[in-house]
């Protein structure tokens, strides 16, 4: 009789095989996902130092850092919350545009347009459509792509400009003007590379928010239009802080999982140094990257903050004129 070949293989054989691939993926998988974030760091750096270049080339065009976004209207003097009338008032992220190859969004919102005359009641009658352009730079890549929110489909943006200390009481009604940082309100101080007493390699200048992922588009942080949402901290935020006694603290940056956020309709808030629990607007830098939040500093360079840098040291970096001149861990 003819003996038959065997083909194919055992049980025995497939469940080996699958093991090995098993071992084989689980061995790659985290070098993968490493690969990966290593590469939306890199990304975001680069995305901080293309703000950073146009703040700069800002500068050089027009003898000041930008501002940051100020609210009413500055021919009336006002400031009544929550956004700018004119466009002059509309904040950084806006301002910067021609210089980072994006005069198309800009120039959607001529100056020209500003409603006339002044009337407390009106709006730049073309901010809606400027916010539903999204500028793909103002994102950072781990945290999300660009999205829209809300019935507006407004955009938003991950980066914000460096206010220094955050003074007693709210953002708009207290002294917390960005006068100790390189943004500052608009209308109430300029700022320049060469006034920055600390030196320009030593002081914060734009860096990531955080931002809890349960939060996008609600948190105090991140519910407003990305071109004008008034002296908010959509678009500043604050290394350091100040009590009603003077004492000074630190805020460092916060991995966004434990930003404050919402968990059965109650917010978690978040205790600083000082003793204040911050909540739906807290003033934090932060971000989604697992070693820090990624910063660019007044110089132009760019670099990754640990989120366990010591307050004070953290505090120091974001002031412009405290005497205190630190390099950051």
């Amino acid at each position: 009789m003819k003996s038959r070949s065997r083909s194919g293989f055992t049980l025995v054989e497939l469940l080996v095989v699958i093991a090995i691939i098993g071992v084989l993926v689980g061995l790659l998988l985290p070098a993968v996902q490493s690969a990966r974030e290593a590469a939306r760091r890199t990304q975001c750096l680069n995305n901080l130092k293309q703000i950073g270049l146009a703040f700069h080339n800002y500068q050089d065009a027009n003898g000041q850092l930008p501002n940051g976004s100020r609210d009413g209207d500055e021919r009336l003097d006002s400031y009544a919350c929550c956004r700018s009338r004119t466009v002059s008032g509309w904040n950084w992220c806006f301002q910067i545009l021609p210089y980072m190859e994006e005069s198309g969004i800009y120039n959607l919102a001529p100056a020209a347009e500003d409603p006339t005359p002044p009337d407390l009641g009106r709006y730049h009658p073309k901010e809606n459509l400027v916010a539903q352009q999204a500028v793909a730079m103002y994102y950072c890549p781990t945290r999300r792509a660009p999205a829209a929110y809300g019935s507006g489909k407004f955009y938003r943006s991950d980066y914000v400009g460096n206010a220094g200390q955050r003074e007693p009481g709210s953002i708009q009604s207290g002294s917390s003007t960005g006068t100790k940082g390189t943004v500052v309100r608009g209308g109430t101080d300029t700022v320049t590379i060469e006034r920055i007493r600390d030196g320009s390699s030593k002081t914060l200048l734009v860096g990531e928010k955080a931002l809890h992922p349960d939060e996008f588009g609600t948190d105090g942080g991140d519910n407003e239009m990305w071109n004008n949402n008034g002296w908010d901290t959509d678009s500043v935020r604050h290394g350091g802080g100040m009590l009603s006694n003077g004492n000074t603290y630190g805020l460092p940056p916060l991995p966004d999982m434990k930003a404050p956020h919402r968990e059965g309709g109650r917010w978690i808030t978040v205790r600083d140094e000082g003793g204040n629990n911050w909540g739906q607007w807290h003033p934090y830098f932060g971000s989604s990257h697992s070693g820090g939040a990624a910063f660019c500093m007044a110089d132009g360079a760019v670099r990754l903050v640990n989120f366990d840098v010591e307050g004070r040291i953290f505090r120091a970096a974001s002031l412009t004129n405290d005497g205190d001149p630190v390099t950051l861990p």
